[in-house]
């Protein structure tokens, strides 16, 4: 069972949008405004922390809060994932990961990123295959401009994917069948698209779920509750997609 813990204001549209996914998803017991201390209540049911009305990094200075107690000193590193579905159905989604709680990951950090991804594609998509990733930096010219980060890790982590299931490549490349045709590359267009800094995220995030077809479902990976980021531009609709995505 799961009980949704709203950090900032619940507004209308986050109420109905509640009332909704708790309608498609009998697991969820129902909501509450989370505590104003650092402590989670004591629950028997899974607690899954959602942003309401209220500004990112104020949200941020919370959870990172809550899961260092939970954590109990131990290294965490939390990792922004977008779910990206086209509105018309016809493109498979992918996951965008950046560096929205890491602004400018090391290679070590990189690799808690990608894990991450990996894992939330494994419990929303596909278990039983290995995704298709794609590391995409600002420079576009993958031979000379990519950023040395990314060749560095790289060549030190291609072998422990599938064969052509990990790629340096550019953003139109990764995200458009067609153009993959045109050029002969092998393999499917990308599950999975990495950026190696905050800035080229959010360039592509706003890109898309503005300017595009696409609609982001939003999430904070490598806590110990599933945490649910909406923006808070987000409509009633993409709101009840993220919470019963956040079920899973």
């Amino acid at each position: 069972m799961k009980k949704i813990l709203c950090f900032g204001v619940v507004s209308k549209k986050y109420k109905n949008a509640l009332e909704i996914a708790q309608q498609q998803c009998p697991e969820i017991i129902g909501w509450e405004p989370a505590p104003e201390t650092d402590e989670l209540p004591n629950e028997n049911a899974e607690l899954i922390l959602m942003k309401c009305d209220i500004h990112s990094d104020d949200f941020l200075k919370r959870v990172i809060a809550i899961n260092k107690k939970l954590m109990n000193g131990e290294k965490f590193y939390l990792t922004h994932c977008g779910i990206f579905f086209d509105k018309s159905g016809l493109r498979p989604p992918f996951i965008l990961t950046d560096a929205a709680c890491i602004p400018y990951p090391d290679e070590t950090q990189l690799t808690h990123i990608v894990n991450n991804a990996v894992k939330l594609y494994a419990r929303v998509f596909d278990k039983e295959h290995a995704p298709f990733i794609s590391l995409i930096s600002a420079g576009g010219d993958t031979n000379t401009k990519i950023a040395p980060l990314f060749h560095s890790w790289y060549a030190e982590h291609k072998n422990n994917f599938p064969k052509d299931m990990l790629r340096i490549e550019q953003l139109d490349v990764a995200l458009d069948k067609d153009i993959r045709h045109e050029k002969h590359l092998t393999g499917e267009i990308a599950n999975i698209v990495v950026v190696d800094n905050i800035n080229t995220g959010n360039a592509i995030f706003k890109s898309l779920s503005v300017l595009g077809n696409w609609e982001p479902a939003c999430f904070l990976m490598g806590a110990k509750n599933t945490i649910i980021l909406n923006s808070r531009g987000a409509t009633e609709n993409a709101l009840v997609k993220n919470i019963v995505l956040g079920c899973k």
